[in-house]
């Protein structure tokens, strides 16, 4: 019985340490396991730690490319700037303190690496300033020559409107042969004079001192026109002194006319009802004001033509 009892007892001895053993070598296997999952984990976040450090490296020195980029832009702008203002200094420097907040305000943003966009919106409106009043300054020289250019031809076309002004009167008559007389009224007999009141008799005098002169008259006649359609028509006269600018009432639309597409300012206007006979016609410039010296051009128009011309002179 003893026998059989060690030999028992010696057996499951036998079968625990086995299972003891299986028991301890999963463990071992299950601890290599999560050993190898935490270093794949490990070496994972190392690799990923790389890159983003790699990726941030590269974005680091991306944004400091393009802020040399947008320096060298700034420098650029402002060099062309600067240049232009030393040759137009009296005209920018109003506008060069608006010019040199804006490129102080972008340096600061490089300096503090600010937002790319921001900086490249702030130097694109640095830039587009800078340019509109280069393009400005430029654009008023262009026009500055081409007044001068125009006032020079002004001058010499006032010399022969003088020099034809003088001559009119005589050189009327050929000069009405080439008027188409199916379509065209034709002014003759222009007076054109300076007048004034005299005393208490209300007696009119011609006058042609600037000083004592109070309105001006145009007299002419309406030719006679058999072929011409009748009815009303609307006469206007426009008187230039020797500056040039026209005697008017005002630059309002209600004392303008369309001539060959172009607008017109008028003197004095009247309606008259043309029945193809020759008809007296008299507009008076009453409106007083200060005469100048020299010689006064007066052009007679209807809705259709310049019908006439002439010119006198105020000492």
């Amino acid at each position: 019985m003893d026998n059989k009892e060690n030999i028992n007892q010696n057996r499951d001895k036998q079968d625990k340490g086995e299972l003891g053993g299986k028991t301890d070598f999963k463990v071992y296997k299950i601890t290599i396991v999560i050993l190898i999952i935490i270093i794949g984990a490990l070496i994972f976040m190392l690799l990923t730690t790389h890159l983003s450090l790699r990726d941030s490296l590269a974005e680091t020195e991306q944004r400091i490319e393009l802020n040399r980029q947008l320096q060298v832009e700034l420098d650029s702008v402002m060099y062309k700037y600067t240049l232009f203002k030393h040759q137009h200094d009296s005209i920018l420097h109003d506008k060069d303190s608006i010019i040199q907040y804006n490129a102080r305000e972008i340096e600061r943003l490089i300096v503090q690496q600010e937002d790319y966009h921001r900086i490249r919106r702030q130097l694109d409106y640095l830039r587009d300033i800078a340019q509109d009043y280069v393009v400005r300054i430029d654009s008023l020289y262009q026009v500055a020559e081409v007044l001068r250019t125009e006032r020079d031809e002004a001058r010499e076309e006032v010399v022969h409107i003088k020099d034809y002004a003088t001559e009119l009167e005589k050189d009327r008559e050929v000069l009405s042969t080439k008027v188409d007389v199916a379509s065209a009224l034709r002014a003759e007999q222009i007076k054109a004079k300076g007048y004034r009141t005299r005393g208490f008799t209300g007696r009119e005098a011609e006058i042609d001192r600037v000083g004592r002169v109070e309105y001006i008259r145009v007299c002419f006649t309406l030719a006679e026109n058999p072929v011409a359609p009748p009815g009303e028509r609307n006469v206007y006269v426009r008187i230039a002194g020797p500056d040039e600018k026209i005697l008017r009432i005002s630059d309002d639309d209600a004392y303008s006319f369309v001539h060959n597409e172009d607008t017109l300012q008028y003197t004095v206007s009247k309606r008259i009802n043309y029945q193809n006979r020759a008809k007296d016609i008299c507009l008076t410039w009453e409106k007083y004001m200060e005469y100048m010296e020299g010689m006064y051009l007066v052009s007679i128009f209807t809705d259709e033509h310049r019908i006439g011309e002439s010119a006198f002179t105020l000492r």
